[in-house]
C-alpha cells in the first residue's frame, strides 16, 4: 500500500470535514492520520491527512478539488510530513 500526505486548505463549514471524509472513502483510500487547524479570522481550515491505497493519488486529489469548499489541495511528500505530526 502507498501512503500519501494531503494538505488541504478550506473554507471552515459545518460539513467540509464529512464531505472530505466521504469522497476519501469512496476513492477507496484508507485515512491513517489527520490533522485540522483552524484559521478564525480568514474562517478557513488548514487539514492534513495522511492516506494509504493501491490506487493513484491523482484519483483523490481530482475529486478533491471538486468539492465546493475547498479551496487548495497539494500532495507532499510523506516522509518530510510525518515527523510534524
Amino acid at each position: 500500500m502507498n501512503q500519501h500526505v494531503i494538505r488541504i486548505k478550506a473554507y471552515n463549514e459545518a460539513t467540509t470535514l464529512e464531505q472530505l471524509l466521504r469522497v476519501v472513502r469512496y476513492r477507496g483510500f484508507k485515512v491513517d492520520r489527520i490533522s485540522m487547524n483552524v484559521e478564525p479570522k480568514e474562517q478557513t481550515v488548514d487539514i492534513l491527512v495522511c492516506v494509504k491505497s493501491k490506487r493513484p493519488i491523482s484519483l483523490l486529489e481530482n475529486q478533491l478539488m471538486k468539492l465546493v469548499d475547498i479551496t487548495n489541495v497539494c500532495i507532499e511528500e510523506s516522509s518530510a510530513i510525518q515527523a510534524q505530526m
